[in-house]
C-alpha cells in the first residue's frame, strides 16, 4: 500500500501517460497506485520479442519531438538511437514514398497533370485551411484530384471506415504534405530516435515506474462505480484518469466513436528484412490490410529472421478518436459530470483516451508533466 504519511494520487490506467505521470510526481516526494486491467503496464507502446526478434506488437510507433524536456525524459529512462521514419507506399502499381515527393511524380502515370495541379496550389496555407475545411476539401485544396484520389482517400477511408469529406482537417497537417524539398523522411522533429536497449519501448515503462514511491497494480478494473473504495483502500488524495471516459463511466450518456486496429505479427524466419522500410502503406481496397510493419529496421537488432506486423482497420478497440462535434460535447459531458461527483479540487484528467485526442507519445508525455504540475498545486492547497 501506499505510505500514508506523503500525499498520494491514484491514476487510474498504466499507458504511457499514466506512467509518465506517475514518474513526474515521485519526482517530488508524491506516492501514486496505478491501476491497470491488462496484466502489464506500457499500453499500445510496448515492445515483445517473438522467436528473439524485438518488435512492436501494436504497431509502429516513432519517437519525434520538438519538446526538448520530454525528449531528455524520454532519453533519461533508456537511450535512444538515432532512426529517423521513412514510409512506403504501394500507389499506381509501384512503390513510392510518403510523404509524397515531387521527384517521385515523374515515375507516376499522368506526371504533367499532376505537376499542374500542383503548381496551382503551391501557395496554399495548409494550416489555415485546416481550421475551416472537412478532411477531404482541405487535401485536394493541397494537392489536386489526382494525388488525393491515389494515395489519399482510398487509405483514409481505408483507416476510418467512412467518407473522408465526414472528417475533420484539423488533424491534416501534422498527418498529410507533399514535400517540395524531396525530404524523403516523414517528421520533421528535431528530436526523433527510437529506444536502443535490449527491450525496445518496454524499457521506458520500466523506467519511469523504477521509483519505490510508485506502486503498480495490474489486473484492476476501476470505473465509476468503485471509484470510492479504490480511493478510500489507497488513502489517495487526488486521481487522474488517463482511460476512456465513457468505459469509467459505465456509458450512461452514450458511448465514445473509435477507430480500432488489429495488428497480426508473423516471423518471418532466415531473412535480415522482409520490406524496405519500417512501414508500407497498402490504400487499395484489394488489401485487406491497411499496412505493414517491420521493427528492426528501427531496432537495429542484428539477429536472422525478422517479425512484420500486419495492420487491419475496424478492430473493437480503441485507437484513434472519431473528432467530431458529437464526440467532443460527449466527452466533455463526462469529464463535467465526474467532476460535479468526484471533485474539481481532486479530479484530473491526462492522455489521449481521457481528453479524447489523436496525440502523439510526445504529447501524452508532455500531457502527463503538465497534470503533474495541477496535482502537486492542488495537494499544495490542499495541505
Amino acid at each position: 500500500m501506499a505510505s500514508t504519511t506523503n500525499p498520494c494520487v491514484l491514476i487510474v490506467g498504466a499507458g504511457l501517460t499514466g506512467c509518465t505521470l506517475a514518474y513526474a510526481l515521485a519526482r517530488e516526494g508524491v506516492s501514486s497506485v496505478l491501476l491497470e486491467r491488462d496484466p502489464v503496464a506500457g499500453g499500445l507502446i510496448r515492445s515483445e520479442h517473438m522467436e528473439g526478434v524485438l518488435y512492436e506488437p501494436h504497431g509502429s510507433h516513432i519517437f519525434h519531438t520538438e519538446d526538448e524536456e520530454v525528449w531528455n525524459l524520454a532519453n533519461a529512462m533508456t537511450p535512444f538511437n538515432g532512426y529517423r521514419h521513412r514510409v512506403d507506399i504501394l500507389a499506381d502499381g509501384q512503390v513510392l514514398n510518403w510523404p509524397i515527393l515531387l521527384s517521385d511524380i515523374d515515375k507516376q502515370s499522368r506526371g504533367e497533370e499532376i505537376h499542374r495541379q500542383l503548381a496551382e496550389r503551391e501557395s496554399v496555407d495548409a494550416a489555415a485551411r485546416a481550421q475551416a475545411a472537412n478532411f477531404e476539401d482541405w487535401c485536394l485544396e493541397l494537392m489536386g484530384p489526382i494525388l488525393y484520389e491515389r494515395f489519399i482517400k482510398p487509405y483514409t477511408e481505408k483507416q476510418w471506415g467512412r467518407p473522408a469529406r465526414e472528417l475533420s482537417a484539423q488533424w491534416a497537417p501534422r498527418r498529410v504534405s507533399v514535400r517540395w524539398d524531396n525530404d524523403p523522411y516523414l517528421f520533421p522533429d528535431p528530436f526523433q530516435g527510437w529506444p536502443a536497449g535490449p527491450n525496445g519501448y518496454t524499457d521506458v515503462i520500466d523506467g519511469l515506474l523504477e521509483s519505490p514511491l510508485i506502486e503498480l497494480r495490474t489486473g484492476v478494473e476501476a470505473n465509476q462505480s468503485n471509484l470510492d473504495d479504490h480511493m478510500h483502500e489507497t488513502q489517495a488524495d487526488a486521481v487522474v484518469l488517463t482511460c476512456p471516459l465513457d468505459v469509467f463511466s459505465g456509458g450512461h450518456l452514450g458511448e465514445l466513436e473509435w477507430r480500432g486496429i488489429l495488428v497480426r505479427n508473423v516471423h518471418i524466419p532466415h531473412r535480415e528484412y522482409a520490406q524496405g522500410a519500417m512501414v508500407v502503406n497498402y490504400p487499395g481496397a484489394e488489401f485487406p490490410y491497411i499496412r505493414v510493419h517491420e521493427t528492426k529496421h528501427a531496432s537495429g537488432q542484428k539477429c536472422e529472421g525478422t517479425v512484420l506486423g500486419f495492420e487491419f482497420t475496424g478492430a473493437p478497440t480503441r485507437y484513434y478518436p472519431i473528432e467530431n462535434e458529437r464526440n467532443r460535447e460527449l466527452n466533455d459531458r463526462y469529464q463535467d459530470e465526474l467532476r460535479t461527483k468526484i471533485g474539481t479540487d481532486r479530479l484530473f484528467f491526462a492522455g489521449r483516451l481521457a481528453n479524447y485526442l489523436y496525440i502523439d507519445m510526445d504529447d501524452c508525455m508532455r500531457e502527463a508533466l503538465n497534470a503533474s504540475e495541477e496535482v502537486l498545486e492542488a495537494l499544495r492547497v490542499g495541505a
